[in-house]
C-alpha cells in the first residue's frame, strides 16, 4: 500500500491542530493524507478521524484493547487530555492498514521537565514518521498481518510484530522511543 503524507491537506480543522502544536512548541507529525482529509475538531486538544461516539483518548487501553476485539476502520486520533497534576500527555493514535500505533507520551504535568518532554515526542514523531509508510509498504505485514506498537511514558511500551511475541513482561524497560526504534528497525532490515 503507497500512502502519501505531508501534503498541503485542504482542512480546517488539521490546520487549527497543526497551529496548537506549533504554539505550543511541539513537532506536527505526519498525518496519512487518506486520514488527515478526515480529522474533525471534536474537543479542546482533540482531534480525530474516527465517527461516531468518541472515547477520550487518554483511555489508552481502550483503543489498544479495540484493535484486538473488533475490526476497526482506519483512523487517527491526536490529542492532549490528562488529570490530577501530573497526568498529561499528548496521544497519537494511528490504525492504518496493518499498522496499529499508539502513543501517549507525557507532556504537561506541573512535575514534568516541559523541555525534556517535548524532545522525547519530537524524537518519537520522527520515528513514527518513518514507520507509517514503513508499515504500509512492508511485505511481512501483509494478509491479515499487523504490526503493533504501544508507547506511553505511564503505562509502558512494547511492540509486537508476526512471528514476535509481545513484550508485555518487559513493557516497564522500555521507553516510547526505544520501541518505536526496535519496531522500525524491524520493519527496515528484513
Amino acid at each position: 500500500m503507497r500512502i502519501e503524507m505531508n501534503r498541503n491537506i485542504p482542512n480546517p480543522d488539521l490546520a487549527k491542530a497543526r497551529q496548537l502544536f506549533q504554539d505550543a512548541g511541539l513537532t506536527f507529525p505526519a498525518i496519512p493524507d487518506v486520514l488527515a482529509s478526515q480529522i474533525k475538531e471534536r474537543g479542546e486538544w482533540y482531534f480525530s478521524s474516527r465517527h461516531g461516539k468518541q472515547t477520550s483518548p487518554y483511555l489508552l487501553d481502550v483503543y489498544v484493547r479495540g484493535v484486538d476485539q473488533n475490526d476497526v476502520e482506519d483512523y487517527v486520533v491526536l490529542s492532549h487530555s490528562g488529570h490530577g497534576v501530573n497526568s498529561y500527555a499528548i496521544q497519537y493514535y494511528v490504525v492504518l492498514g496493518p499498522l496499529r500505533m499508539f502513543l501517549h507520551l507525557g507532556w504537561g504535568g506541573v512535575y514534568m521537565d516541559r523541555d525534556v518532554a517535548t524532545l522525547e515526542i519530537r524524537n518519537c514523531f520522527s520515528l513514527a514518521d518513518n514507520i507509517v509508510p514503513a508499515a504500509l509498504a512492508s511485505p511481512m505485514l501483509g494478509s491479515g498481518k499487523s504490526l503493533k506498537i504501544v508507547g506511553s511514558t505511564f503505562y509502558g511500551s512494547y511492540w509486537s510484530a508476526p512471528g514476535r511475541e509481545p513484550q508485555h513482561d518487559e513493557s516497564h524497560f522500555n521507553t516510547p522511543a526505544a520501541v518505536l526504534s526496535q519496531a522500525l528497525a524491524w520493519l527496515t532490515t528484513k
